[in-house]
């Protein structure tokens, strides 16, 4: 076992003490690892894969490790950890994920230098302390004088006075300390900051000129900071459980892909929902016009809003869970791009066997497109429902693009199986089987979208009081709501 590279445990029972681990090793996951620390002897120099869901770690080891060859680490769920170790000797880190690590204190100010770092989670991590850097004296393969310099200027960035980003329930967190740093993650794309008690998302959050997936939901801010707005990849935002959330940035900048998405979900303290629903629907409106400029063909967009009554633009409406449509006469349109979609979701109260659940932020509403008589393709809404947090008494709105290319390969193809009768496919959402109480879907409605409706929205049309009575196949009408 002393040459041993590669070790996956899942669902081990294991007893007694581990003295050795293999140097070899360059993939190390195991699940519900039991123990609360990683052997001395060990030397992860090598190791290039760390990964320990559900651990009962506490420290991964003390001191510092030469780590060059980590490139993840994901520590997830290891509700014991109080710490992680010096990352300074980790220059190829690029994935580090420690969502759910609720007793963590210590976030050590080296991870500040993770300059290829991509994907940082640090989703409920509410207890973080900022660890003061040390003088090293004994460096591994770098020069004294250079880790000196860099220790320095990371804690003078890291301990500016950012109290006032904080919850004042709690201490200081080092989640509110880190953001300032952000200038030193170039590479960032993915960032997951909710549930970490910030009354306030510092203006820094702008540098990450790279970033393309940013959480900040289940926090306490009032409102974004402009530099949202300047984001140039900025592409999924989630705003879930922002309970004292009351605006959205006036306008926010389209990024084409193969997704795109806005989640103000459970955000009860809005003060102007129509100005919400303008701002997240205008950038979804550009994100598609983008997608269309740049020839991204293959792309779903999807905002979920309050709201609680679909626009009269869904000529194809219907009370309830689902909505049929025949897709035949438009198929062979070279005008045709895509499909727009939208429900209306009540959410109830939550019941005591759906505890477990919700912790898991579990999604509960599938949408997708079933054929008549068959199973349908699905997917997830990315919505969630956490215990005590939703309230029930707010309607919401889902807004879906699918583009003509996903919906014909993803759907049209499948279902259908070269079969030529098109009409019997319809738009269905589905709630999950074991709590179909929690949600409910009052009505949805759909709408075939081509060129010209893009080339002739105007977004402060979506809730003018007038609508067009040209073509409504190819023209734009003006949306109104049912008021």
């Amino acid at each position: 076992m002393s040459h041993l590279k590669l070790l996956i445990l899942r669902e081990v029972n294991f007893s007694g003490c581990l003295d050795f681990l293999s140097n070899e090793l360059g993939y190390l996951d195991w699940e519900d690892y039991p123990f609360t620390c990683l052997p001395s002897s060990f030397q992860p120099n090598k190791l290039v894969n760390l990964m320990l869901h559900h651990s009962n770690i506490k420290e991964l080891w003390q001191g510092i490790k030469d780590l060059h060859n980590l490139e993840r680490m994901e520590l997830c769920h290891s509700k014991n950890l109080v710490k992680i170790p010096d990352l300074s000797q980790a220059p190829n880190l690029k994935y580090l994920n420690l969502k759910g690590c609720v007793k963590l204190v210590h976030l050590d100010a080296s991870i500040g230098s993770l300059e290829k770092l991509h994907f940082l989670n640090l989703e409920n991590c509410e207890n973080l302390l900022l660890e003061k850097p040390r003088q090293r004296e004994q460096l591994l393969n770098r020069g004294q004088m250079v880790e000196r310099h860099v220790t320095s200027s990371i804690y003078k960035t890291l301990t500016r006075p950012l109290h006032h980003f904080l919850s004042s329930r709690r201490h200081p967190n080092s989640v509110g300390l880190l953001v300032p740093c952000f200038s030193r993650f170039p590479a960032l794309t993915f960032l997951d900051i909710s549930f970490c008690n910030l009354l306030q998302i510092p203006d820094a959050i702008g540098q990450l000129r790279c970033l393309q997936d940013l959480n900040i939901g289940g926090n306490n801010i009032v409102t974004l900071p402009h530099c949202i707005e300047e984001l140039p990849m900025l592409r999924w935002l989630n705003l879930e459980y922002c309970k004292h959330l009351k605006w959205l940035p006036s306008t926010l900048l389209p990024k084409g892909g193969k997704y795109g998405g806005i989640y103000v979900f459970n955000c009860p303290n809005l003060s102007d929902t129509e100005s919400c629903r303008l701002t997240a629907i205008s950038w979804m409106i550009k994100l598609v016009q983008v997608n269309m400029q740049c020839s991204f063909h293959d792309y779903v967009v999807d905002v979920v809003i309050p709201g609680s009554k679909i626009p009269r633009w869904f000529h194809k409406q219907n009370t309830g869970d689902s909505v049929s449509l025949d897709p035949s006469p438009i198929l062979d349109d070279n005008n045709w791009i895509g499909i727009a979609c939208c429900v209306i979701l009540a959410v109830h109260d939550t019941p005591t066997q759906f505890v477990q659940v919700a912790v898991d932020s579990t999604a509960l509403i599938y949408c997708g497109f079933r054929r008549h008589g068959y199973e349908g393709l699905f997917s997830k809404v990315p919505i969630h429902f956490k215990k005590d947090l939703t309230t029930t008494e707010l309607d919401h709105m889902l807004l879906m693009f699918v583009s003509r290319e996903i919906f014909i390969s993803r759907y049209i193809i499948d279902l259908i199986g070269g079969e030529s009768d098109l009409h019997v496919i319809g738009l269905a959402f589905a709630t999950m089987s074991n709590y179909p109480k929690v949600v409910e879907v009052k009505s949805c409605g759909c709408r075939w979208v081509f060129k010209q409706d893009l080339e002739q929205l105007n977004p402060a049309m979506m809730f003018s009081a007038s609508s067009s009575s040209q073509d409504q196949k190819h023209k734009f009408l003006a949306i109104q709501d049912h008021q």
